[in-house]
């Protein structure tokens, strides 16, 4: 059977045969996305923070649960690609805080400040997000083809896009998939790190 969308959305993972208890808020979810666009991510921290109760002996296994539980994806495929299908970024959490603080209260009267979301539910609702929202408007600008629009309203529209441009430094581009592999590559690393300074091979490092 098929699973139901509408049932209830999970606060475990399945760590080496054992439920475990995570935080599945869309803080915690905002704050791996942010700390995978770093060159150093704090997975230590990361870690801790979606494992309240105490992060499980298999650090490995529990990072890619981590991950598996931030990237998930609905039934429908539906993913954080960009609307027009291109795989460059089109949002920041950072530089979009109050845009999608404004977008969601006016859409569906959440207080991202104040009110508990689940990490997917969130995601579904971002993406849901009508077009005439602060944020839908900044991604519009951000994504829409200019070679599409009429040639009076291309000026304007780069205007928009300079005032709306994401500040961050541009990496390559990725997909969604290669930013997941991306991070689970970092975290083998720092798994491999901590287990040769377990053997008193190395200091472990901190990032």
């Amino acid at each position: 059977m098929r699973p139901n969308p509408f049932e209830q959305l999970p606060d475990t993972v399945e760590v080496g045969g054992a439920r475990v208890r995570i935080d599945p808020d869309f803080r915690i979810g905002v704050a791996i996305e942010t700390e995978m666009l770093t060159d150093s991510p704090d997975v230590d921290g990361l870690l801790r923070a979606f494992y309240p109760d105490g992060v499980p002996q298999d650090v490995e296994a529990a990072a890619d649960r981590m991950i598996w539980f931030y990237a998930h994806t609905d039934e429908a495929g539906q993913d954080d690609e960009t609307p027009s299908g291109s795989s460059a970024r089109w949002y920041d959490f950072t530089q979009d805080a109050d845009a999608l603080l404004a977008s969601f209260q006016q859409a569906y009267g959440i207080d991202l400040e104040r009110d508990s979301l689940h990490w997917w539910k969130f995601r579904r609702l971002l993406f849901g997000l009508p077009p005439e929202t602060p944020f839908m408007q900044r991604v519009h600008y951000r994504v829409a083809d200019l070679d599409k629009l009429p040639k009076e309203q291309r000026r304007h529209y780069r205007k928009m896009r300079r005032l709306y441009a994401l500040r961050q430094p541009e990496r390559r581009k990725m997909t969604a998939a290669e930013r997941d592999a991306a991070m689970k590559a970092r975290v083998q690393r720092r798994f491999e790190e901590a287990q040769h300074a377990a053997q008193g091979k190395m200091p472990v490092l901190r990032v």
